[in-house]
């Protein structure tokens, strides 16, 4: 909580005012009335800057160190400033513009990356080791510039409403390409929001936001690399838009401050619990929070993957958990959450304490005392390791035994010390990685002992001097590489800003230079082991880690190999993986606030999802080895879904579209081995073209033998739906096919099948020949066609054709060798007999 302001006065002599101060908030306790206190801190240093030629230079621009001191530049230099006022080091503006007359008007310090300056003329230099590199921008002109220092990217707002997002590269390793800008998304903005200058940016504290202000008065949330997750609308009391001339986030990041037009707005968001860490939980369960709740879905996803009416019943399936006022008095605002592996319970962490609490039941479980909740402060991490809560405490690491069960004991928590402040978190089976301030990835053992537990520090993971050091500042999570050989050559998988690597005794090497979320979902299926995710604002990518990958550790080598790789593009920002249900699951925040609204109804917050069980399966089958055999294995363990219909369909449709047609011929013939398999075939062909028609059926032998293979089957009302395709296909066969299908039907007296069957030939006979001298040929057909063509209920046969198929009628032939004759008026005059006689 500290907020850093320069006064900055633009005038001869200029006094430049430095201040900072700090204000802490906190919510009144049961029995008081609703409302904030507020309690604030001043400390005030003034520096006058030394005077040239008798004149005062003025002022244009300053800004606060990336430590301690001051940046202030004038018309003709940049200037640091010690705390104590002592002039540390001065600049030219030339050196960094190269023009004398070029003006800054905004200052950022990226710490060790350097300093940003911006001129008027819209232009962005950055400077690192007293080397200036000017910024590439496209010929946009920048209004206001603000540094994420967590995830090391700069962003840049422009006249034309865009948001330029700047990698600054943190060279720890000393390689020399540290001074490398990247831009790693542009942000544009299209349509009636062309030209909406932005007129501020803001980062959350933990850099996975940037909230962007735009002259029209729309406040536009965007993630780390782009992703819009929020657009709101501010305005005045009149009416009219204000235009935001500065954004501040709220301790724990759940409320902007916009200021403008005379007006201060809050505006209220809810956090995605993974942004706060990674464990097992958190990962598989979508778990927003607020300042004093906790929102997790249940998870009922099987009927939401079609959009529509199953989408808005999803999005009511949240359980919401208020965390009681006591703990929220003293420790606002929530930092950490984690959700525990059945999703039924969740752990908080604030300034201080912890408290665990039930979903569905709405129970707390709080310390028992003030002093304990004093004592226990969590800053690197909380997780769930079975019913054990694990909370990083400075350089502690603090398990709560059996958390689920009685009130939480501070005293009887097990305390040990890892050596250095805790940044990050993960656990994987019985052992917790921590990783600390020294730079250094241990191991902590955690194993039920008697009605506690034990918990030991196994060492330091070594990596060796391979290895490249961590990027502390800019550390998000550190993660075990899933292998076999980890504790005989263990590597890590560390998320640093936008920047995924692993880490091993043979050297660091970088799996994605955009990644803003990153799980590894550990869930076994067919001979798949695990699954190592990221997202990069963009597309969802994945790393498939099969069991002999993970035996031999080449899950994810340095060359590219080991795990296949695939990318899905969500519609959505994911914050789950629900692997039980081959899924990829997030919210879909793009709502866009009422005027004076603080508050959006986080109940109705709608939840999508992603299905990448198709394209999963594409990806084995595109291997030539074992893709195949993987492919079943892997299909087979979601064969009970309720979906796995519809996601085989998605499968078959991708392979035809895209026109790949060996996967299609695996697919075909890996599908064949599960009972919907008829189904599905028919149901894809008639969501897709006819001209892709000829490939997919290339593959089942062509359609009259698929035809064929649904009749014997008595699959009946399958076929029916193939007679459209026989009869586009094959017309030749439509004939036969259709006597072959109406014997059948009447033979189980499916009085609905064949009012089905008589309507499309009816149909078929106004655009065919072929069909027309069916009807000709067999003139009861075209009665009880013309008698069925009316029935819109489809309810059953005319009561003639109805008779007809009494027991009375003869025994039925086979339907193989069913010729043109065996269907006949019985007499002229009388009303159609559709039956074999």
């Amino acid at each position: 909580g500290y907020i850093y302001e320069i006064a900055v006065y633009r005038r001869t002599a200029a006094v430049l005012e430095y201040r900072f101060a700090t204000q802490h908030y906190w919510a009144r306790g049961a029995g008081e009335e609703n409302g904030l206190r507020r309690a604030g801190l001043a400390q005030r240093r003034t520096y006058r800057l030394a005077l040239t030629g008798g004149s005062g230079p003025a002022v244009c621009a300053a800004a606060a160190g990336a430590t301690q001191g001051a940046l202030v530049a004038t018309r003709t230099h940049v200037v640091r400033l010690g705390w104590s006022g002592v002039v540390e080091a001065s600049t030219s503006v030339r050196a960094i513009h190269g023009s004398p007359l070029a003006l800054v008007q905004q200052i950022v310090a990226l710490g060790a990356a350097g300093d940003a300056y911006l001129f008027d003329d819209g232009t962005v230099h950055v400077v690192r080791a007293g080397a200036a590199r000017h910024v590439e921008t496209d010929g946009r002109r920048v209004t206001c510039m603000a540094y994420g220092a967590r995830c090391g990217v700069l962003a840049l707002g422009a006249t034309s409403g865009d948001v330029l997002l700047v990698a600054v590269p943190d060279d720890v390793d000393g390689d020399g390409d540290g001074d490398a800008l990247q831009t790693v998304a542009e942000a544009a903005e299209g349509g009636e929001r062309a030209g909406d200058a932005v007129t501020a940016l803001a980062w959350t504290a933990d850099g996975a936001a940037v909230a962007c202000a735009h002259a029209s008065g729309h406040v536009v949330v965007r993630s780390a690399l782009g992703y819009v997750l929020n657009t709101s609308r501010v305005r005045q009391t009149a009416g009219a838009p204000a235009v935001a001339v500065a954004l501040c986030w709220g301790a724990g990041d759940t409320r902007l401050f916009v200021l403008g037009g005379g007006t201060a707005t809050a505006l209220a968001f809810a956090r995605a619990a993974v942004a706060t860490g990674v464990g097992e939980g958190t990962a598989a369960h979508v778990c927003v929070f607020t300042d004093d709740k906790v929102l997790v879905h249940d998870g009922a996803f099987a009927e939401g993957t079609g959009g529509g009416s199953a989408d808005a019943a999803a999005a009511q399936q949240w359980q919401a958990a208020s965390v009681p006022a006591e703990y929220v008095a003293g420790a606002w605002p929530l930092r950490h959450v984690a959700v525990s592996g059945d999703g039924r319970h969740v752990a908080v962490g604030g300034r201080r304490g912890v408290a665990v609490g039930g979903v569905r039941s709405g129970k707390w479980r709080l310390l028992r005392t003030r002093e304990q909740e004093r004592q226990i402060r969590v800053g690197g991490g909380l997780l769930w390791l079975g019913s054990h809560v694990v909370a990083a405490c400075g350089a502690h690491v603090v398990v709560f035994a059996d958390a689920l069960r009685g009130a939480l004991d501070g005293d009887a928590a097990v305390r040990v010390h890892v050596g250095a402040r805790v940044l990050a978190m993960s656990a994987h089976d019985a052992l917790v990685l921590v990783a600390c301030g020294d730079g250094r990835v241990r191991q902590v053992a955690v194993f039920a002992q008697g009605s506690g537990v034990r918990v030991d520090v196994r060492g330091v993971v070594d990596v060796g001097d391979g290895g490249a050091r961590l990027q502390l500042r800019r550390l998000r999570s550190v993660q075990w590489v899933p292998s076999a050989q980890f504790a005989r050559a263990p590597a890590l998988l560390v998320h640093e800003g936008t920047r995924l690597r692993v880490v091993s005794r043979s050297g660091a090497w970088t799996v994605s230079e955009r990644a803003e979320l990153t799980v590894t979902s550990g869930v076994h299926f067919g001979n798949m082991h695990s699954t190592v995710w990221w997202f990069d604002g963009r597309l969802l990518h994945a790393a498939l880690v099969s069991l002999e990958d993970f035996m031999d550790g080449g899950a994810l080598r340095s060359d590219g190999g080991g795990a296949r790789r695939l990318a899905v593009r969500p519609s959505f920002y994911p914050v789950a993986i629900a692997a039980a249900l081959g899924m990829a699951v997030g919210v879909d925040q793009d709502w866009t606030l009422d005027d004076a609204a603080c508050s959006p109804a986080l109940a109705q917050l709608p939840v999508r999802a992603k299905l990448y069980l198709p394209s999963v399966l594409a990806r084995m089958l595109a291997d030539n080895s074992s893709g195949s055999h993987d492919a079943l294995l892997y299909a087979a363990c979601f064969e009970h879904l309720a979906f796995f219909a519809h996601a085989m369909e998605i499968l078959l449709h991708e392979a035809v579209e895209d026109a790949q047609p060996a996967v299609l011929r695996r697919a075909v013939a890996m599908l064949g081995n599960f009972g919907a398999f008829p189904e599905i075939i028919v149901h894809c062909a008639r969501k897709t073209e006819a001209a892709s028609w000829p490939a997919l059926f290339a593959c089942l032998g062509g359609p009259e033998s698929f035809f064929r293979r649904c009749v014997h089957a008595g699959r009946l009302g399958t076929a029916t739906q193939c007679l459209i395709i026989l009869h586009t296909l094959a017309p030749h066969a439509a004939e036969r096919g259709v006597l072959m299908l109406l014997a059948r039907a009447v033979d189980r007296r499916a009085q609905t099948l064949c009012v089905e069957i008589l309507r499309f030939v009816r149909m078929a006979a106004a655009e065919d020949a072929t069909m027309a001298g069916l009807l000709d040929k067999h003139s009861g057909i075209d009665g009880a066609a013309a008698v069925t063509s009316d029935d819109d209920a489809g309810g059953g046969l005319p009561a003639s054709i109805a008779a007809s198929t009494s027991p009375d009628c003869p025994p039925a032939v086979d339907p193989d060798n069913i010729d043109c004759a065996s269907i006949v008026r019985v007499a002229p005059g009388d009303p159609p007999c559709v039956c074999v006689c």
